[in-house]
């Protein structure tokens, strides 16, 4: 199934946003999980609801994706689909971190990024994973606007 939703162009960049948000969401979620209780059990609510903030923030950021991959192909760039993807990822990361940084009662965006940046990881491999050569059908065309 999964392997169908990559290979079909017309729902192929939709399908990989979402592919992206559910990956990163939950492999930041597990990642803080792990991070909160193995210091304190009773801790493993606090890593919890901020996987729910992570996705709820991170998803209203889903719809920007495909216009910037548009507007990445109208300029011609001449990177990588994979490098091209990175650069975009990290851009919504700093965006949506400011989002937070606006709606939560947070000192800086040093507090945000504290509990931020295993989502970020996430989204790298994910990232990484999604645009790998063998994930194309066709590894010799590698822009963005395959």
């Amino acid at each position: 199934m999964l392997s169908l939703l990559l290979s079909t162009s017309t729902y192929s960049t939709t399908a990989r946003a979402f592919i992206l948000w559910i990956f990163a969401n939950l492999g930041g979620t597990l990642w803080l999980l792990l991070d909160f209780a193995l210091d304190r059990f009773d801790d493993y609510p606090i890593a919890l609801m901020t996987g729910l903030v992570a996705a709820l923030v991170s998803l209203a950021i889903v719809p920007l994706v495909i216009p910037f991959f548009s507007l990445m192909c109208k300029l011609r760039v001449g990177l990588s689909r994979r490098s091209l993807a990175l650069v975009g990822v990290t851009a919504f990361f700093l965006l949506a971190n400011q989002l937070l940084e606006l709606l939560l009662p947070v000192n800086s965006m040093r507090d945000v990024l504290n509990m931020s940046l295993p989502y970020w990881a996430a989204a790298m491999l994910t990232v990484l994973w999604l645009y790998s050569p063998s994930q194309r059908e066709n590894v010799s065309q590698a822009t963005a606007c395959d």
